[in-house]
C-alpha cells in the first residue's frame, strides 16, 4: 500500500502552509485521497505530488485559482495552451502598464530634480508643448483652498487608481479672460493633464499645442496672483498675446513635503506672436 502523508508533512515537502492545503480542500481544488475508516483522518498520497506541483506552478505564473480549477476539470495540452495564452495576454497588458508608470515616475523625478535648482524658479520662458489631453472639473464658487481639495477628490473618483493622482500633473485652470483682465484670484476649475501617448480616457479633451509662456515658483496659492501678474507682464513685453486658458500645475505640494518652501508650481499660458 502506498505511504499515506499527513497534511503537515505534505505542506512541508512542497514549501507551503497547512492553511493553504486546507483552503484548496475547502474550494474543491485539491483534496486528500485517503480517509482512515477507523478514525476518519484523511491523508495525501505520493501520486498526488504531480497534481499539487502543477497547481503551484500555475499559481506561480500568476494564474488565478479559479482558472486553475477550471483547467483541472478538462486537463489536456489544448486547455493548457489556452490558459497560458490568456495569461500571456494579461502579462502583456501589465507590462505596458508598468512601462507607462515607469515613464511617469521618471518624468516626475526629472521635473522635481530640475526645480531643486533654484536658478530656474521665477524665470519666465517660452516652451513648446506637445499634444496633451485634459480632464477638467469646474469650481463651484467657494474659496480656492476648499475648491482645490474637493476638486482633487473629484479627480480621484474618476481615476483608476491613486497612482494616477500622483503621477499625472494636475492643477488649477485660470481663464483667458481672467488673465487679460488681471483677475488673478478667479479660477475656472481643476484639471489633470495626460500625455497624448497614454490611451485616451473618457471625458478628456485635447489641450492646445504650441508655445506656452511658463514660470515656475515656490509657494502656495496665496502667492499665485503675484506670479501670474509677473508672467502676464512678461508676455506683453515679449509682444505676445494670450490665446487660451492658462493652467497652474502642481509640481510638489503637501503630498510630497511638510515644508511650504519646497512647494513648487508652474504657470503655463498658451501664447502667440502679435502680428504687426
Amino acid at each position: 500500500m502506498p505511504p499515506k502523508i499527513i497534511i503537515g508533512e505534505m505542506a512541508r515537502m512542497h514549501g507551503i502552509s497547512t492553511q493553504t492545503l486546507r483552503y484548496y480542500d475547502r474550494i474543491n481544488l485539491f483534496k486528500p485521497s485517503y480517509t482512515d475508516q477507523e478514525n476518519g483522518y484523511r491523508y495525501y498520497g505520493i501520486e498526488q505530488f504531480a497534481h499539487l506541483e502543477s497547481i503551484l506552478f500555475l499559481k506561480g505564473l500568476g494564474m488565478s485559482l479559479q482558472d486553475i480549477k477550471k483547467y483541472f476539470k478538462n486537463r489536456d495540452l489544448k486547455s493548457m495552451l489556452e490558459l497560458m495564452e490568456n495569461r500571456l495576454s494579461r502579462l502583456d497588458a501589465e507590462v505596458l502598464n508598468l512601462e507607462m508608470k515607469r515613464k511617469k515616475i521618471a518624468s516626475l523625478f526629472s521635473t522635481i530634480r530640475n526645480y531643486q535648482n533654484h536658478d530656474v524658479l521665477g524665470k519666465c520662458h517660452l516652451q513648446k508643448m506637445p499634444e496633451r489631453r485634459i480632464l477638467f472639473f469646474h469650481f463651484g464658487g467657494g474659496d480656492i483652498v476648499s475648491e482645490h481639495e474637493f476638486g482633487i477628490k473629484k479627480l480621484e473618483n474618476v481615476l483608476e487608481n491613486v497612482d494616477d493622482l500622483y503621477l499625472n500633473p494636475f492643477g488649477t485652470v485660470i481663464s483667458k479672460d481672467a488673465l487679460q483682465t488681471k483677475s488673478y484670484e478667479i479660477f475656472k476649475g481643476i484639471a489633470m493633464v495626460f500625455d497624448a501617448d497614454i490611451p485616451k480616457r473618457p471625458g478628456t479633451l485635447p489641450m492646445q499645442t504650441g508655445s506656452y509662456a511658463c514660470m515656475a515658483f515656490v509657494g502656495t496659492y496665496k502667492e499665485v496672483s503675484g506670479y501670474c501678474a509677473q508672467l502676464v507682464d512678461w508676455i506683453n513685453k515679449q509682444n505676445l498675446e494670450i490665446i487660451g486658458d492658462g493652467i497652474i500645475l502642481v509640481v510638489t505640494d503637501k503630498a510630497y513635503s511638510d515644508f511650504e518652501y519646497e512647494y513648487v508650481s508652474e504657470i503655463q499660458v498658451p501664447v502667440r506672436k502679435i502680428r504687426t
